[in-house]
C-alpha cells in the first residue's frame, strides 16, 4: 500500500513541500511579503525570509486533510490569540491576503481549483478550495520520498 500524506509527520511534509514550491518556481514572492504582518494581533513580520511558501505548503496540507476549504476556514485555523496588557486576551483571525495569494498561486501552479455546488436553479455556484488530482499527486509523491528517508534512515 502507498505512503500518503496522513502518514508522515505534518511539520515535515510542509517544509519538504515548501522547498519543492520554491525549486519550482511554483508560487512567486511578491514584494509586500517582505513587510507584510501575517495577523493584526502581531507585532513584526515573519522572520524567514520564505515564510510564503511554508503558509502555501501549509494551505495545501490543510485542503488535502480537509478536502475542501475557503478562506474564511483558513483564517480561523491560523488565527490566536490577541494581547490587551491587564485586559484579557481575545480570539483574532489572521489575515485573509496572504492565503488568498496562496491559494491563487496553487491555482496558477494547478494544484488547487474551485469546488462547486449546484443550487436549486440548477446553476453552478463556488463552494470553496480543494485539490487537483495533479496537487494530490504531488503531496504524495513527497510524502513518499520522506517516509523512504525516514526508513533508511531508521
Amino acid at each position: 500500500m502507498g505512503v500518503t500524506v496522513k502518514d508522515v509527520p505534518a511539520k515535515e511534509f510542509i517544509d519538504a513541500f515548501a522547498k519543492h514550491l520554491k525549486k519550482g518556481n511554483r508560487i512567486k514572492m511578491p514584494e509586500w511579503a517582505v513587510y507584510y504582518k501575517t495577523a493584526c494581533y502581531k507585532d513584526l513580520s515573519p522572520y524567514d525570509p520564505d515564510w510564503l511558501y511554508i503558509r502555501a505548503a501549509s494551505v495545501a496540507y490543510q485542503l488535502y486533510m480537509r478536502q475542501k476549504v475557503g478562506v474564511n476556514t483558513l483564517r480561523k485555523h491560523y488565527s490566536g490569540k490577541q494581547r490587551n496588557g491587564t485586559c484579557t486576551e481575545h480570539s483574532r483571525l489572521t489575515a485573509g491576503k496572504c492565503i488568498r495569494y496562496c491559494l491563487i498561486e496553487l491555482e496558477k501552479a494547478s494544484l488547487v481549483g474551485k469546488m462547486f455546488y449546484e443550487n436549486k436553479d440548477g446553476q453552478q455556484v463556488p463552494n470553496g478550495k480543494a485539490l487537483t488530482k495533479k496537487g494530490t499527486t504531488d503531496m504524495d509523491r513527497i510524502a513518499r520520498e520522506i517516509a523512504n528517508k525516514a526508513r533508511k534512515g531508521e
